[in-house]
């Protein structure tokens, strides 16, 4: 976990920002938001767990009792207010807001539950007028610091290895979730906590988002990986290609183009950048060498505690990269029924560029038939 007074930093903003709104309180649900904010990355099933930030106090987090310990372990915040298995919750925040003659104002997180939202109102007499959050706390997670992109660094050389091990242990005959244990095995050997492993072979390379399966690894074909991991939250990103055996020539095309794009992507891309104009650096060279209309998605997208989060560099996104966003950079050709190849890599804008936080070779791997 980061530093205390990191997390102290984040919740005055939101804390003043309450003060600003003149709302009563601001309510979050266990999401990558209350994350950021408690430095707990809980899953919330049936019974209510809520961040409260109110304009004048410090934040309490609601919490059924008998998890009451497990919270005061995983975050900073020290008002852990329990509730009994036979008592209503919701109770409890109406007597911690109080009453209210002039309807109560209260700022929310997109990711709520439209359930607990009702149950929160209808338990508060009403709820007069509510705001987002969502796009306050986005921007505050763009922009990482130097040590959230440290522990993203961490992620990084993890996934590294975890990716080039199982490159080197595939062989004929693995299915595709064989190759993936091996990924999610390396992870936990690490020390990380795995997210996802997506490994392809063959016609499945050219599916972007394809489900790992039974699929069975086969002379010359492609194989694919996209990875990733999670160092107290931070996720890393990467993708790598190879081939069994000698490849093809247009194989190598294909890798060779799709490598061109992504390393004139970063090369270019800097702080002052369009995210539109960042996607349009690698998807000209594509485009020039005849293969535009293959590279069906965007560039990339935002990384930090979602996998997926803004900025995301796509076409006609006029956002400008600033110093400290992190995100994907990940060019691709997918030719159906025949192969696809995406190489990716996980960067941070820096003051005069961007410095690359995955770090495996982008070459073509090749894997002996053995």
């Amino acid at each position: 976990m980061l530093e205390e007074n990191v997390f102290r930093r984040r919740l005055d903003e939101i804390r003043n920002l309450v003060q600003r709104k003149n709302a009563d309180f601001a309510f979050i649900t266990p999401s990558p938001n209350y994350q950021y904010l408690t430095g707990y990355a809980y899953e919330m099933h049936e019974r209510l767990v809520a961040l409260l930030v109110r304009p004048d106090d410090d934040p309490c987090i609601i919490v059924p009792a008998f998890e009451t310990s497990d919270h005061a372990r995983n975050t900073w915040i020290r008002e852990i207010v329990p509730w009994n298995e036979d008592e209503n919750p919701y109770n409890i925040i109406a007597d911690f807001i109080g009453k209210r003659t002039d309807g109560v104002r209260v700022l929310l997180d997109d990711t709520l539950p439209l359930g607990i939202f009702r149950r929160l109102a209808q338990k508060l007499g009403g709820i007069d007028h509510f705001d987002s959050l969502t796009p306050y706390l986005e921007r505050m997670r763009q922009v990482k610091s130097n040590d959230e992109i440290k522990l993203m660094k961490e992620a990084g050389k993890i996934i590294d290895k975890a990716v080039m091990n199982a490159f080197q242990q595939a062989s004929v005959g693995m299915t595709e979730l064989e190759v993936r244990q091996v990924v999610l095995n390396e992870i936990a050997c690490h020390g990380a906590s795995q997210t996802f492993a997506a490994i392809q072979f063959d016609k499945n390379t050219a599916l972007p988002h394809a489900r790992s399966g039974d699929s069975e690894l086969r002379p010359g074909n492609m194989v694919l990986m996209d990875c990733g991991c999670t160092i107290a939250g931070y996720h890393t990103d990467m993708t790598r290609v190879g081939v069994v055996g000698e490849p093809t020539d247009e194989q190598k095309r294909i890798h060779s183009i799709v490598l061109h794009a992504l390393e004139t992507a970063i090369e270019r891309i800097g702080p002052g950048t369009a995210c539109g104009a960042a996607d349009g650096f690698a998807r000209k060279v594509i485009q020039e060498a005849g293969y535009g209309e293959y590279f069906t998605h965007r560039l990339g997208h935002g990384i930090g505690l979602e996998v997926h989060e803004p900025p995301y560099l796509v076409r006609g996104n006029s956002q400008v990269l600033e110093q400290g966003m992190t995100h994907s950079i990940e060019p691709g050709i997918y030719l159906e029924g025949k192969f696809g190849v995406r190489i990716e890599d996980l960067a941070a804008i820096t003051s005069d560029g961007l410095e690359v936080l995955t770090y495996s070779p982008k070459d073509l791997f090749i894997i002996d038939i053995r």
